[in-house]
């Protein structure tokens, strides 16, 4: 994993079965002063769209910064679902019923945006519209099976008025009995990594300057404008600064306010007939906790599909059992599309999730120039075409109606803001337990730096040399590379990620490649060499 090309060392559908990473286009790097009127920062599905919103109003300038490929983050490591399903029963409780028909509103009109993208542009990206199902995951046989939180969370969705959805005696799995479950129309799949690399081109075409391999580390605000300053010291003066970068590059502020999320994805070969009961393609979604969500893309053999499988989602960097997550998305699907064959592909990818489970898409708090997209819950496709319309209208100047509900500096009023305390102390006690951690890593890690010779080449561990910890990885010809294991945002200990062969942070989610350069903000400076 070179931390350029992809987040992780495991391997997507999207990237594998097309061979994309041959086909990308190519950006060059920043190396002089720049001078525009926005900047982004960030190269995924939210900084591109919010630079393509910006040029195609003809009003703005705009360079996008990134410090990989593009597409080399996160959303290349999703499923491509495009839905507008979610909790609206929680939504209802922590932003009213105004509140709850904008956040269905936007997931809907952020879909439809997508599809008007693909189709003014002509981009091949497999974009397909089907209807969606949200149901149990137990089977009706199960003593748990219960329909009472479906009809709630039907009900709240039907009420915004703004969403397709209907009760179904069935949700179409081919030899599964799911029982009752919800359908949401007009929702819609793609191929993530197709669509980023061509939406690139586009946003180059309107005169957006896109560079690559190039790392934002600070700005300033000054004289109404910011400065952004790159880790070759070179400066992008701006009238603007977004954020778009999965995770904000910053030191709190919204990271306190969010947790990250590393959610599982496995792609197994099925027959194409054996995938749902009516011979409709769909997208699925059940209840469980952990949840899981279901679609289908194309194989490469006649006859078959992908059925693509995510879910078992964990916070970042606190448990070693990637394997396992893996072997229960298996049995999980296994379960239910019993045609199901060998696994083709498993990666993970990592989420941010918002303490009132909304995404934060707007001004950053405290500043006047600087505009941050994040916590996306999971539904980070829609909600970055949600950040293009939103952003581009404030940076414009243009009223938009969605603006309040996504303000990163949100408030909660009575008995919303009651509902919304409840939510937070989960927040807040995994950040006291994660400032607890270096105290028990201490008395509790029992390797030492002499276990490095136990070392598999091509992994990684955390070993303690003193009371100091180290993070040591052997490479394939059995070099040894050791590196402070404290993480330079906040000074959480890493942990090694055997499934992508990165040391992560738990406290907020940094990750770093094996050789310690940065992965995954917040943190922006790698793990010092030992």
């Amino acid at each position: 994993m070179s931390g350029t090309d992809s987040s992780g060392a495991s391997k997507t559908v999207w990237l594998e079965r097309d061979d994309l990473l041959s086909k990308a286009p190519s950006y060059p790097q920043l190396t002089t002063d720049a001078k525009t009127d926005v900047v982004v920062v960030g190269g995924g599905m939210a900084g591109l769209h919010i630079a393509y919103e910006l040029l195609s109003s003809g009003q703005k300038k705009v360079i996008l910064l990134e410090d990989g490929k593009i597409g080399s983050g996160e959303t290349g490591r999703t499923t491509g679902h495009l839905s507008a399903d979610s909790e609206y029963n929680d939504h209802l409780k922590l932003h009213g019923a105004e509140g709850t028909a904008q956040i269905a509103a936007a997931q809907q009109a952020a879909i439809d945006r997508i599809a008007t993208i693909v189709d003014k542009h002509q981009i091949d990206c497999d974009f397909v519209r089907l209807p969606g199902y949200m149901f149990q995951g137990l089977p009706t046989s199960s003593a748990d099976f219960k329909v009472d939180t479906l009809e709630e969370l039907y009900n709240a969705a039907e009420d915004t008025g703004k969403l397709d959805v209907t009760i179904v005696n069935d949700a179409y799995i081919k030899g599964f009995k799911s029982g009752p479950a919800i359908r949401f129309g007009n929702q819609a799949t793609f191929h993530p990594t197709k669509y980023l690399q061509a939406l690139s081109k586009v946003v180059s075409d309107l005169g957006g300057e896109i560079y690559e391999k190039t790392r934002y580390m600070s700005h300033t605000e000054e004289n109404g404008g910011v400065t952004a300053t790159l880790d070759n010291d070179k400066k992008v003066q701006a009238g603007s600064l977004v954020m778009a970068t999965n995770v904000p590059l910053q030191k709190l502020v919204m990271i306190e306010r969010m947790e990250a999320m590393r959610t599982y994805a496995i792609a197994l070969k099925i027959p194409a007939e054996s995938v749902s009961s009516n011979g409709e393609d769909a997208l699925w979604w059940d209840l469980g906790d952990p949840y899981h969500y279901v679609r289908v893309t194309p194989s490469k053999q006649e006859g078959y599909k992908l059925l693509v499988v995510g879910g078992e989602d964990e916070k970042v960097g606190q448990h070693d059992d990637y394997e396992e997550r893996f072997q229960r998305l298996e049995s999980w699907a296994r379960e239910r599309w019993t045609s199901a064959g060998e696994v083709e592909y498993k990666w993970s990818g990592q989420v941010m999730d918002s303490a009132d489970g909304v995404a934060y898409i707007g001004r950053n708090p405290g500043e006047n120039n600087v505009y941050v997209h994040t916590g996306d819950n999971g539904d980070g496709l829609t909600y970055a075409a949600v950040g293009g319309i939103v952003i581009s209208d404030l940076i414009l100047g243009k009223e938009n109606a969605w603006a309040h509900t996504f303000s990163p500096s949100r408030q909660h009023s009575g008995s919303h803001l009651k509902q919304a305390l409840q939510t937070l102390p989960g927040i807040i006690k995994e950040n006291l337990s994660d400032q607890l951690y270096f105290t028990k890593w201490v008395t509790t890690c029992a390797k030492t730096m002499s276990d490095i010779e136990d070392l598999v080449p091509g992994q990684g561990d955390v070993v303690r040399q003193g009371l100091s910890p180290i993070a040591v990885y052997k490479d394939e010809q059995g070099g040894i590379h050791k590196m402070t294991a404290i993480c330079p945002h906040l000074k959480g200990i890493v942990a090694w990620n055997s499934a992508e062969k990165s040391f992560d942070c738990p406290i907020h989610g940094s990750r770093f490649t094996c050789k310690g350069e940065v992965v995954n903000g917040p943190a922006k400076a790698p793990l010092q060499a030992k």
